[in-house]
C-alpha cells in the first residue's frame, strides 16, 4: 500500500464534515460503502498491482460510513478511549504519529461495527466486530509497510491470545461508566449487560 493512499484517505477523513451536510445516506448505500471499503483498504499485497483510485474509493466509502454511522439510529458506535485506544476522536489525529494509518483503522473499525450491527439487525455498541475489522487492516499495514501502533499491538497480542472479545465486553462496561460519571444515569434505564461475542 502506498503512502500516498493512506494520507489521503486520513486527509479526507479530517476534512469529512462538510460531506455530512449532504442527503441521508440509505442502509443498501452503507453496505455498497463497506463492501467498497473491505475491497480497497487493505491494499493490494502487490503494490503494482493496486488498482488505481484505491485511496479516493476508500476515502468516498469511509465518508459514507462514518456519516451513517452518526446519523442512524440502527447502529451505535461506541468512539470513546476505551474502544479507540490507538485515537483520541475528541482531539484528532493530525498530531498523532503514523496519522494517516490511525486514521485507516479508525475507519475499518466504524465499518466493521456498522457491518455487524447491520448484519444482525440491532444496535450494539461493543466494539468487538469494529476491533476485528481494524485488526485485519492493521495486519495488511503491519505486514506491507512495517507499521507499528503499540495500541493496535495490544489488541492484536488480546486477539492471538484469545481474549479479545472478553476484553471488548470489559472497555464496553468502562465506556458505560464513564458516560454515567458524566451525564448521569438516563431516567429508567436499566444496567446494560456485558455482551460475549
Amino acid at each position: 500500500m502506498r503512502r500516498y493512499f493512506l494520507h489521503a484517505c486520513a486527509a479526507t477523513l479530517a476534512l469529512s464534515a462538510p460531506a455530512f451536510a449532504a442527503d441521508a445516506v440509505t442502509r443498501a448505500q452503507v453496505l455498497d460503502a463497506i463492501r467498497v471499503f473491505d475491497a480497497n483498504a487493505a491494499g493490494s499485497p502487490d503494490p503494482t498491482r493496486a488498482a488505481a483510485g484505491a485511496g479516493d474509493a476508500v476515502a468516498k466509502a469511509s465518508n459514507t460510513i462514518l456519516k451513517f454511522a452518526i446519523d442512524s439510529d440502527e447502529v451505535v458506535v461506541d468512539l470513546g478511549p476505551n474502544s479507540v485506544p490507538w485515537l483520541d476522536v475528541k482531539k484528532g489525529f493530525a498530531d498523532l504519529p503514523q496519522s494517516g494509518e490511525r486514521g485507516l483503522l479508525f475507519a475499518a473499525y466504524v465499518a466493521g461495527s456498522v457491518k455487524a450491527q447491520l448484519r444482525s439487525g440491532k444496535p450494539d455498541p461493543n466494539p468487538f466486530e469494529g476491533w476485528v475489522a481494524m485488526l485485519q487492516v492493521y495486519r495488511a499495514l503491519r505486514t506491507r509497510e512495517g507499521v507499528r501502533i503499540p495500541e493496535a499491538e495490544a489488541l492484536l497480542s488480546r486477539q492471538m491470545a484469545g481474549t479479545l472479545g472478553a476484553y471488548a465486553a470489559s472497555a464496553l462496561i468502562k465506556s458505560n461508566e464513564g458516560l454515567r460519571k458524566s451525564y448521569g444515569d438516563p431516567a429508567g434505564s436499566a444496567k446494560v449487560p456485558a455482551q460475549q461475542p
